[in-house]
């Protein structure tokens, strides 16, 4: 594990074996990914645990869904949203909802780094921008 080319590489291959057949995120997977490396540790065990943990969230993340919305939202909305970005990221994804006033309407979206933005909030400050 000398160089963090190695690391980076060697933590990627442990996230893969994280993951169920689904290709989620398993906690039984992480847990014996994790014993593994007790029992065995490798040479710059703490930089790998480290690298570990931040692809294993970044793949944990791009599985969910965090829902902010300003008004009511219904639990057929949600099952829709849930419904339409694992077809178009072709993988299970779970959401969870967030109330935020400040969207003032509308909803806003975030799948892992993707976000979508369909606010009034958001509309009025592009507005804004394009009038000043």
């Amino acid at each position: 594990m000398a160089g963090s080319h190695h690391i980076k590489d060697f933590a990627k291959k442990l996230v893969t074996l994280s993951l169920d057949a689904d290709g989620q995120a398993s906690a039984e997977r992480v847990s014996a990914v994790l014993d593994a490396l007790g029992q065995n540790p490798p040479r710059d065990y703490k930089k790998l645990l480290k690298q570990y943990s931040k692809y294993l969230e970044v793949e944990v993340s791009q599985g969910q869904a965090k829902v902010e919305f300003a008004g009511p939202l219904g639990a057929e909305q949600l099952t829709a949203i849930e419904k339409k970005f694992t077809e178009q990221y072709n993988r299970k994804i779970v959401a969870s909802t967030v109330e935020n006033p400040a969207l003032i309407a509308g909803v806003r979206i975030t799948v892992g780094d993707d976000v979508y933005d369909a606010s009034v909030a958001t509309r009025l400050a592009l507005l804004e921008q394009n009038v000043a």
